[in-house]
C-alpha cells in the first residue's frame, strides 16, 4: 500500500535533521550553549530550525492552506500560477 508523504511530515523530518546538526555545535550536544569557535555555526543552525518551526505553523493556518489549495487547482487546469494573485486570495478569505 502507498503510504502518503504529507507536507508536515516532511518539514517535521527536516526540522529533526536539522535539529540534529545543530546539536553537533553544541556543548554536550544539548543545544543551549554553542561549542567555543562554533558560535556563527550555533546561530545559523539555530536560525534554520525556527525557520522550519515558522513554515510548520504557516502551513498549518487557514489562508495558507486555501492559498496552496488555489495554487495546485491553477496547476491542475493548466495556467501559470501568479504568487500576487495567490498573495491576494490568502488576503480575501483570511
Amino acid at each position: 500500500m502507498d503510504r502518503v508523504i504529507t507536507r508536515r511530515e516532511t518539514l517535521l523530518e527536516c526540522l529533526e535533521m536539522m535539529r540534529m546538526r545543530f546539536r553537533v555545535v553544541s556543548v554536550d550536544r544539548k543545544g543551549i550553549i554553542p561549542i567555543e569557535g562554533q558560535e556563527d555555526l550555533f546561530f545559523e543552525r539555530q536560525r534554520k530550525c525556527r525557520i522550519i518551526q515558522d513554515l510548520i505553523q504557516a502551513n498549518e493556518s487557514e489562508p495558507v492552506r486555501q492559498a496552496l489549495a488555489d495554487w495546485q487547482i491553477m496547476l491542475m487546469e493548466g495556467r501559470q500560477p501568479d504568487t500576487k494573485d495567490l498573495k491576494q486570495r490568502a488576503k480575501r478569505k483570511g
